[in-house]
């Protein structure tokens, strides 16, 4: 019987056929094998010539061949993908995949843009020591701008100020100086949505309530004349020194800074005398 299933699987072999048997029937086919290589040698080495030794090699050679394709046939059949799944992929992928997803950004993820600068810029204007672009932190406040361009000036009004104020990037804060009239809409840190701080009615000064005599007044009070700055408060004190005094108030356009324009919005508030 074993010699029978050996001879029927080694057929099967040779044709190409598949030799579909129980695992039980293998087993024994590979006992069958054994047996044979076993009586095989023993015949030739007791009663054939050493020259035919070849004949068992070529058996035993034959039975790992049945060994080999015995075994084959117990592993386990290849997973048949289901349907709409492409050839080639399995479940154990798409879960690798899918992690591998998870850990690596996509497409969508890297055309985010980052999250944002942690710095903001912002224009520092008026009386500071260094008035110009600075770089703070987000989150800062006025008074982080202002010690950013090196302090208040000695011309510096604080109490003009909201130091307070929350600042955004491209603002600009402007410090006004002593006698500068600002409204409280005005006030450091009420930021424009174009960012640019609104300085009470677009910027002018408030005249003051009587007229000023040139040639008594202080730089305060020249400063609070419509479109006079310090600078333009000390030429006319400087023109006052060299010259004794103002003869009259058209004499103010050969001061250093006024025009015609500035002059004809002086001269409703000074005088002469």
């Amino acid at each position: 019987m074993k010699i029978i299933l050996m001879h029927f699987c080694i057929s099967n072999y040779m044709t190409g056929t598949s030799c579909s048997l129980p695992y039980g029937s293998l087993m024994r086919i590979t006992g069958a094998c054994l047996w044979v290589a076993k009586e095989t040698v023993t015949v030739v080495m007791e009663r054939i010539p050493k020259g035919l030794w070849t004949v068992g090699a070529l058996v035993a050679l034959t039975c790992g061949i049945l060994l080999w394709q015995g075994l084959s046939l117990l592993s386990p059949p290849a997973l048949i993908p289901p349907a709409g799944m492409p050839a080639g992929t399995s479940h154990t992928s798409d879960a690798n995949s899918s992690g591998e997803d998870e850990g690596t950004p996509s497409a969508t993820q890297m055309d985010t843009p980052q999250a944002q600068s942690n710095e903001i810029v912002v224009h520092v204007a008026g009386a500071v020591k260094n008035p110009g672009i600075v770089r703070i932190p987000r989150g800062s406040r006025v008074d982080d701008a202002v010690r950013a361009a090196g302090g208040f000036s000695n011309q510096a009004d604080p109490d003009l100020i909201n130091l307070a104020q929350p600042l955004e990037d491209g603002v600009q804060v402007y410090v006004p100086r002593k006698g500068e009239s600002v409204t409280v809409e005005g006030r450091v840190g009420s930021v424009s949505p174009s960012g640019v701080t609104v300085r009470g009615s677009a910027g002018r000064q408030e005249p003051p309530a009587g007229k000023i005599n040139l040639n008594t007044a202080s730089a305060e009070q020249l400063e609070s004349l419509p479109g006079v700055g310090p600078a333009t408060a000390r030429a006319i004190i400087e023109y006052r020194k060299q010259n004794g005094g103002f003869q009259s108030v058209d004499e103010l356009i050969e001061v250093r800074g006024i025009g015609p324009k500035k002059l004809e919005q002086i001269r409703p508030y000074v005088v002469v005398r």
